[in-house]
């Protein structure tokens, strides 16, 4: 009687695997792989311009706050003098990035306190206080 080399069984086995496409990569790794591809779409090949992103709509501005930055070789106090004498008010100090928000006084508008607060000695911009949403306003509730 002859007997065969390979045993049936693991042949069996390394077929199916064969047939199924199994491979040693985990779930995440395909993945991941998927996302670090050249063809991911949002992965622009070499020489190509970047995809175009959909740009913030509904930019929206604080009505009375202004954020100031200042020269930090100046410092800070020309700025708050000129706060307390324009009728303003500070209601944060950022200390860590040399600015101050304030809240301009009623009757006042945010151009003209814009004008008024770049004059001050020692002031580097002035900018409008943004407003940035990161929740949907109206969050969709799901049925079940």
């Amino acid at each position: 009687m002859t007997r065969s080399l390979i045993n049936p069984s693991i042949l069996l086995a390394a077929a199916v695997a064969v047939a199924c496409g199994c491979s040693t990569m985990s779930r995440t790794e395909k993945q991941l792989s998927r996302v670090d591809s050249f063809e991911s779409p949002d992965i622009p090949a070499i020489g190509e311009l970047p995809p175009v992103r959909p740009q913030q709509t509904g930019l929206m501005y604080s009505k009375n706050t202004l954020i100031i930055s200042y020269d930090e070789g100046i410092g800070k106090v020309p700025l708050q003098r000129a706060v307390r004498k324009y009728g303003a008010e500070v209601i944060y100090d950022y200390r860590i990035i040399s600015a101050l928000a304030v809240r301009i006084p009623d009757g006042k508008t945010l151009d003209e306190s814009i004008e008024y607060f770049e004059k001050v000695k020692g002031v580097v911009s002035v900018s409008k206080d943004r407003i940035y949403q990161i929740d949907d306003p109206k969050p969709q509730l799901e049925l079940l």
